[in-house]
């Protein structure tokens, strides 16, 4: 996430001070692509935002505002494009069958590893790279782990890159994140480690032939729903990364906490959360926070 202070600072004199207000304190970078959330007002000052935007991050050539939130089945926003530099992006450098060739799509590197992704087609946070690394650092060798909900593999990928695991096996249900994963296993050569499985994680999770040391639930808004699904393929003794939102009130009486214990002993298995921490803010007094479990 970047600042958006220093394009308030460009737009000083540009327009009018009580406008300034509704300029974005902050915009997400993926690969050469910004993404803004413009409300109406500062929406009628779109190209100026855009401008100031690209003139304080080189690499930036395409500015995107979300209209829509996350939505439909496979939890993807909807964008418009308010400015691009399509004669200034340069993949040259990435094979030719992984160059982005549409507007929304775009190449983001992070810990040593490229991720192929169309933003209007996939979900994809830059938000959670921290995430990425401090899962990857804890991977022992040999361990065997599941990441559900596996987008265009990130997660995975960096596992995979970053440690020196047995097997990760990704699982994710939309049909345009599968064929970017499968493309982005290519591009980095992680083909000996990362298995690539298309399906709903419900179906596809308890048919799985054995169990793992370490699963990665990274959707927030449904990996809660599916800790059954997991608890029933994580070894004794393993460790499960679950991501949800949670209020300020429920962080601070660390509710969020006992509640996923609780169901933990409900499904019959003993589990403690042994490291719990905000992961950014998706509204106000509300987060992203992810829970290390503990089983067994």
């Amino acid at each position: 996430m970047s600042s958006g202070l220093n394009v308030r600072k460009l737009l000083e004199g540009k327009v009018g001070e009580d406008e300034l207000e509704h300029i974005p304190r902050a915009f997400e970078i993926i690969g050469d692509i910004a993404i803004v959330e413009l409300d109406e007002v500062a929406r009628k000052h779109a190209k100026l935002i855009a401008d100031a935007i690209m003139q304080l991050n080189k690499n930036v050539k395409v500015v995107l505002n979300k209209v829509e939130d996350v939505s439909g089945k496979y939890r993807v926003p909807r964008y418009e494009v308010i400015a691009a530099k399509q004669n200034e992006r340069n993949f040259s450098h990435i094979k030719k069958e992984f160059r982005p060739t549409k507007i929304t799509e775009t190449v983001h590197t992070e810990h040593g590893c490229k991720f192929l992704l169309d933003v209007s087609k996939v979900y994809f946070s830059a938000r959670l790279s921290f995430e990425r690394k401090r899962i990857a650092e804890m991977v022992r060798d040999g361990e065997r782990v599941l990441v559900m909900f596996a987008g265009v593999g990130p997660f995975a990928i960096v596992i995979a890159k970053n440690a020196n695991p047995a097997e990760v096996v990704g699982v994710e249900l939309n049909p345009h994140a599968v064929e970017y994963f499968r493309k982005n296993v290519a591009l980095n050569k992680v083909e000996d480690k990362v298995k690539v499985v298309e399906g709903d994680v419900a179906e596809i999770v308890p048919k799985l032939q054995y169990q793992f040391d370490r699963i990665v639930m990274p959707a927030p808004k449904d990996a809660p729903d599916y800790l059954e699904v997991a608890l029933e393929k994580i070894k004794e003794g393993g460790m499960i990364h679950l991501y949800t939102f949670a209020s300020e009130e429920e962080i601070e009486s660390k509710d969020v906490v006992k509640r996923v214990e609780e169901r933990c002993k409900k499904a019959g298995k003993k589990a403690e959360v042994v490291f719990f921490r905000k992961c950014g803010a998706v509204a106000p007094y509300h987060y992203r926070v992810v829970l290390d479990l503990k089983i067994g």
